[in-house]
Parts: C-alpha cells; sequence; structure tokens
C-alpha cells in the first residue's frame, strides 16, 4: 500500500467531534467484537498511532501494531509502551511479518479503501488469523449517498485547505456487496453491516476451512 498524500496528522482528529460521528462508531463495533472473540492475540494492521487503544485496553487483550508508516509505529509506541506485545513498521504491498496462524483476532480499520488490489491483502491478512479466529474489517460504505455528498463537498474542500485532494485517496470504493464478495474470495465467511448513520461497513468474518473452499 503507497499513497502519494501524507494523512498523517489526521489521525489525532478521529475521536475529535465532528470526525467521532464517523469514528466512535467503530470504537463501539470493535470493543464488542473483542468481547466476543476468543483469545488473546490482536493484530491491528494499519494500525496508525492506535488512539483507540486507551478505549480497549481493559478487553483482556494483547495487543500487536502495524503499519507502512514508521511516524505510526513510534508514535504509537511512546504513547501505549509496554502495553503492547508489539509494534511493527511493515513494507507496503509486502508479507506481514508473522507466522501463519499467529493471532486470535486481526482487526483493520479503514484500511482496505486505500489499497488499489485488495485480494492479496485481504488473503495476507488471512494468513495470519488462526483457523477459529475472527477478523475485525470497517471501510466506509460507498453505497451510501449522504456519505458520497460529504466527502464530495465538505471533505473535498477540507483536504483541498490542507494541501491535497480526496478524489484518488480511495482506491477501492465498496458497498456491501462487493466487500461481501471480496471476502468470500478471499476464503472468508463474513456478516457485515452498516453503523455510524451507514456510512461505515463493519465485518466480522472468518477463514473458511480449506475443507469447505474445495466443495464450495
Amino acid at each position: 500500500m503507497t499513497e502519494s498524500i501524507d494523512y498523517f496528522s489526521n489521525h489525532r482528529l478521529k475521536l475529535r467531534f465532528p470526525w467521532s460521528l464517523y469514528h466512535r462508531p467503530i470504537v463501539q463495533e470493535l470493543k464488542r467484537a473483542l468481547v466476543e472473540c476468543p483469545g488473546v492475540d490482536v493484530l491491528n494492521v494499519g494500525s496508525g498511532p492506535f488512539f483507540e487503544f486507551a478505549e480497549l485496553a481493559g478487553a483482556g487483550k494483547r495487543f500487536t501494531l502495524c503499519d507502512t508508516d514508521l511516524r505510526a509505529i513510534q508514535l504509537a509506541t511512546e504513547l501505549h509502551s509496554t502495553a503492547l506485545r508489539g509494534a511493527d513498521v511493515v513494507a507496503p504491498n509486502g508479507p506481514l511479518p508473522y507466522a501463519d496462524a499467529s493471532f486470535d483476532t486481526v482487526v483493520s480499520m479503514d484500511v482496505v479503501e486505500h489499497i488499489p488490489e485488495p485480494l492479496p491483502w485481504l488473503r495476507e491478512v488471512l494468513r495470519v488469523l488462526k483457523p477459529a479466529g475472527h477478523l475485525f474489517l470497517t471501510t466506509p460504505n460507498y453505497a451510501s449517498p449522504s456519505l458520497r455528498l460529504i466527502e464530495n463537498t465538505v471533505l473535498e474542500g477540507i483536504a483541498r485547505v490542507q494541501g491535497f485532494s480526496r478524489s484518488c485517496l480511495h482506491p477501492t470504493k465498496l458497498d456491501a456487496s462487493k466487500l461481501g464478495a471480496l471476502l468470500d474470495r478471499a476464503g472468508a465467511s463474513s456478516a457485515i453491516k452498516p453503523i455510524a448513520f451507514g456510512w461505515v461497513l463493519a465485518a466480522r468474518a472468518q477463514r473458511v476451512p480449506p475443507t469447505l473452499e474445495r466443495e464450495m
């Protein structure tokens, strides 16, 4: 994953109003998912600085973070210190530096839309998930007319003030049908629901056992 837009400074806005209208429901949904997911080892792929960690620290999980941005991992380490099991910089479009079936839960919040070719990326994410593990994934819901309107007007205006355009920010624009098909092709069964006024799709998925893949 590579981007010409430096979006790092915007991480700090996520949980502040009005950006929290979009991001706060994601955190609430993740909290519920972590309670229901078995095991304790969680990987956050594309974690950024993981400002959400303070609200999830009581979930009884051990978090490993990875991101392509060194600044994000450095800041996450400064903020969360020894509370993290690990924090790694990963190469764009490269394999994750973890063995097969390493994690009980893999989390990826609003990352897949930034990936021009999401299928290989998603298969790599599922590779490090234990057979009985759960994937929690979110992405903007491009079936939402209000989301598209806000992106094309308010958010695009803010972006231009900051010196860039959002037109190429999300090369993979998904609705529920497309996300479900993508997860299916990657080898996962999924349940997808809209949250945050319908602006966000929250998916919970599990790897399909190889025997079932052959039967399908």
